[in-house]
């Protein structure tokens, strides 16, 4: 008689293929949550991109301006940032409405939350970038600052596209495209979003021409590096 060999692995290889897993799902975990920050993060800054673009559109084609609110505390309907379409719900703090129009809007992660233009790093070298060749001084950032609210980002377009300054929260008044001061100064804006969970930035620019970009901020060199 003869017998017949058993073929298959032992407890011992189990084992020991259950340990090499193990040991690579722990490295490939890092790299994955990495990944998946980094994604958020980016979503976030090309969604507030992308909502800007179609509130200067329709600031241009209905022949008005408009507001864009955003804050890191939600507004209704879990909305992070919406275009004041309706713009006379506006106030400091903004109002989200879907009556008489529906207010356009986006929500971000809740990992990354907006921070001001004095807590982010290096903002010289993101003027310099967005606007080169144009003094920092020669350009108000971020007007709107003297009546929204401390917890929101106010940015507003005009009917030619460009960025505009709010003497007032809305309803009513102009949207100017300068400044006032002894010298009018043309108008910019920077919004700033940080993943509290990577410590990661990213910033969003329009500049006076009424070009928007988004930008990370790379720790090794220090510098402020264009997304798009």
């Amino acid at each position: 008689m003869t017998s017949k060999r058993q073929s298959g692995f032992s407890m011992i290889e189990l084992l020991i293929m259950l340990g090499i897993g193990m040991i690579l799902l722990a490295m490939a975990t890092p790299l994955v949550n990495t990944t998946i920050n980094m994604s958020r993060l980016r979503g976030a800054g090309g969604d507030y991109v992308n909502l800007l673009q179609l509130t200067r559109i329709r600031a241009v084609s209905d022949d008005a301006y408009y507001p864009v609110y955003a804050s890191s505390v939600q507004y209704a309907a879990g909305i992070n940032a919406f275009a004041d379409i309706n713009n006379g719900n506006g106030v400091a703090a903004g109002t989200y409405a879907i009556a008489p129009k529906v207010d356009l809007g986006v929500s971000f992660n809740s990992a990354i939350t907006l921070q001001t233009l004095a807590s982010a790093p290096d903002t010289n070298k993101l003027q310099l970038a967005f606007m080169p060749g144009i003094p920092l001084t020669a350009v108000q950032i971020n007007p709107n600052t003297n009546w929204s609210a401390a917890n929101a980002t106010v940015v507003t377009f005009g009917p030619r596209g460009l960025p505009c300054y709010l003497a007032a929260a809305p309803p009513g008044g102009t949207c100017s495209y300068t400044f006032p001061a002894a010298t009018p100064k043309p108008v910019a804006f920077e919004i700033f979003m940080q993943n509290t969970r990577t410590g990661a930035w990213e910033a969003v620019t329009v500049n006076p021409s009424g070009r928007i970009r988004v930008w990370r901020y790379n720790l090794s060199t220090t510098t402020w590096q264009p997304l798009d």
